[in-house]
């Protein structure tokens, strides 16, 4: 397919349909043979959760990012301890062509 062939180009951006707005909700109905009836209606995010259940998925999502947050503040802990000198020194002068300012740099 070229850029220039039009034919074969399906727009899904401009699909407008918000299906994400659509759910199926299951009503009793004793006029219906099974006893149950379908029926589609638009939804705002409101009726999506009840009023219980977003409070719970909030304090559910608030604890998970505490603990990412500990465990990152651990990570960078672990990362920057301080390391020895006199093995610093020891790691940079085992490079071979540096220059003795070069090796201050790098054990500053």
């Amino acid at each position: 397919m070229t850029p220039t062939d039009e034919v074969d180009h399906v727009d899904l951006d401009g699909d407008t349909q918000d299906l994400e707005d659509i759910h199926v909700i299951d009503d009793i109905s004793p006029t219906s043979t099974n006893g149950q009836k379908r029926r589609n209606r638009a939804s705002n995010s409101s009726d999506i959760l009840p009023t219980k259940k977003r409070g719970a998925v909030k304090d559910v999502i608030a604890d998970s990012i505490a603990r990412m947050a500990l465990s990152f503040e651990e990570f960078i802990r672990a990362d920057t301890k301080n390391l020895d000198p006199a093995e610093v020194h020891a790691e940079v002068q085992a490079v071979p062509g540096l220059s003795e300012n070069e090796q201050l740099k790098a054990c500053a």
